[in-house]
């Protein structure tokens, strides 16, 4: 098995004019036909930092995975991880996925009825936490990706399922904000990264119009803004690029690639 390599740039201090680490999820670009492995090396010309995998399960090919990784420095920035599974076998979850380095660990998706109540939403907190202290355990994060739904009025309170829970999570606990959900649920994306600054420790930088994917220049979300309050008013671990199944997938890679570099400064040790 490959060993994976860290690498120098590996720690990011989110402070003010600094480039935030990019990445990518790779859901992005399921239309490729390509690997996991294969896809490392198409982000490594594309210019990221690191990589999201679609899906990391005990029958991925650790070796080849690895190999890439260790190939071109592109390291793996998180997973998604689902919260059930890592209450019910904290081990084996954290295992699989120190093969790769300490990617975060991320809960991608908990349905509409969950945030319709402050009571479910608390709960919903409780478990996360339980799951993020399990991981810590590890050396690894555990935390939450949003959609839109989360920020829907509560029924039985005047905030936001999402409110509720950000201010109900440990400080420990790894909120991935995704700017095109937060925006097609009614809510402003730099607000609320302004406002859990010091919760929200990754941005999927997602563009969405009308509801529907786009391209990451040409939707609805202020890109740019994003990238701005990230780098200077928050403690951002990665900036990561998603166009759900994108249908060019390897051109929109490279476009993700070239428009986080131009939005996010300078880039960290790539050409």
């Amino acid at each position: 098995m490959g060993s994976v390599q860290a690498r120098p740039d590996q720690a990011n201090s989110g402070s003010a004019a600094e480039s935030v680490p990019t990445s990518a999820q790779f859901y992005s670009f399921t239309q490729s036909g390509l690997s996991t492995a294969e896809l490392i090396y198409e982000m490594e010309a594309a210019g990221y930092d690191y990589f999201e995998p679609f899906t990391i399960s005990d029958d991925s090919d650790v070796d080849a995975i690895t190999d890439a990784i260790d190939e071109t420095g592109v390291g793996m920035s998180s997973a998604h991880q689902g919260l059930d599974e890592t209450l019910d076998d904290p081990e084996a979850v954290a295992e699989r996925y120190l093969q790769y380095g300490e990617p975060a660990l991320i809960e991608p998706y908990i349905g509409p009825d969950t945030w319709s109540t402050e009571s479910s939403v608390l709960d919903l907190a409780h478990d996360v936490n339980t799951a993020a202290d399990h991981m810590a355990d590890h050396g690894l994060e555990f935390g939450y990706h949003n959609h839109n739904h989360e920020f829907q009025q509560l029924d039985d309170a005047d905030e936001t399922g999402y409110d509720v829970f950000a201010e109900a999570v440990e400080d420990h606990v790894h909120l991935q904000l995704d700017v095109g959900w937060v925006e097609t649920g009614g809510a402003n994306p730099t607000e609320y990264i302004s406002r859990y600054k010091d919760k929200i420790s990754s941005i999927h930088m997602k563009n969405m119009e009308d509801g529907g994917f786009v391209e990451i220049d040409e939707g609805d979300v202020n890109m740019k803004a994003v990238a701005n309050v990230a780098r200077a008013a928050a403690d951002v671990d990665y900036l990561i690029y998603e166009y759900d199944r994108a249908p060019q997938p390897i051109e929109s890679m490279n476009i993700g690639g070239e428009f986080l570099g131009r939005w996010n400064g300078p880039r960290r040790g790539r050409n």
